[in-house]
């Protein structure tokens, strides 16, 4: 690499380096999907229980075969509703919980012990479902996956992440994403997080290539 070759490296890494300085939370916003979950419990719930006060009514004249069938198909319902006001007391639970903070050099799970520099994530990806969100951070070769409480049927009321791949990536799942108090696109939130990583990685480059900009940075902040 020549000095013209080296002198644009240097330039686009301080450029790519200069990135966003504030910090901000992603926060779990699932108050409209509980509501839906619970409606939708209390409807099957209250159909279930219909037909099986139903088929008791008419057990004495109905033939066994149409009673069971009708009990049968009353429990599945009712056993249908009490899923669903599960899922909808799991998710008004999550509601407004931090899913992520991410500062200029660190990002920090909700279930982590410790931040995470940013440099130690090679990139993200995210996932649009249509009614979850999924982010997926890929751990850098020379880092390694941070610690996170172990996962269990609790966590479901949390918007905790989890180690997947062997390690090798962190995925998390949010219904809505929230930043600053306002909902997110799928393309904000790309964008948002992007400049982040990138910026964080663009300073990593610049204190391995370049040491003796990183140590005058240094002097000089």
């Amino acid at each position: 690499m020549d000095n013209a070759e080296r002198e644009a490296h240097l330039a686009y890494l301080q450029a790519q380096a200069d990135g966003p300085t504030d910090s901000f939370e992603l926060l779990e916003h699932s108050l409209g999907k509980a509501l839906a979950c619970a409606v939708i419990g209390l409807l099957l719930g209250g159909l279930g229980a219909w037909l099986i006060a139903l088929a008791l009514q008419f057990s004495a004249n109905a033939s066994s075969g149409v009673t069971w069938l009708m009990s049968g198909f009353g429990l599945a319902l009712a056993g249908a509703g009490v899923a669903a006001l599960a899922c909808a007391a799991v998710l008004h639970r999550r509601h407004g919980k931090r899913a992520l903070s991410v500062t200029p050099d660190m990002l920090c799970f909700a279930n982590a012990q410790a931040p995470t520099p940013l440099h130690g994530f090679d990139g993200f990806e995210v996932e649009q479902g249509y009614f979850t969100t999924r982010l997926i951070f890929t751990v850098s070769a020379f880092s390694h996956a941070p610690a996170l409480a172990p996962a269990c049927f609790r966590a479901l009321a949390s918007p905790d992440a989890v180690a997947i791949a062997g390690g090798l990536r962190v995925s998390l799942w949010l219904c809505t994403p929230v930043v600053g108090g306002r909902r997110a696109s799928l393309q904000e939130l790309v964008d948002l997080l992007y400049a982040y990583v990138q910026a964080a990685q663009a300073r990593r480059s610049l204190a391995q290539l370049f040491p003796g900009v990183a140590r005058l940075g240094a002097t000089a902040g």
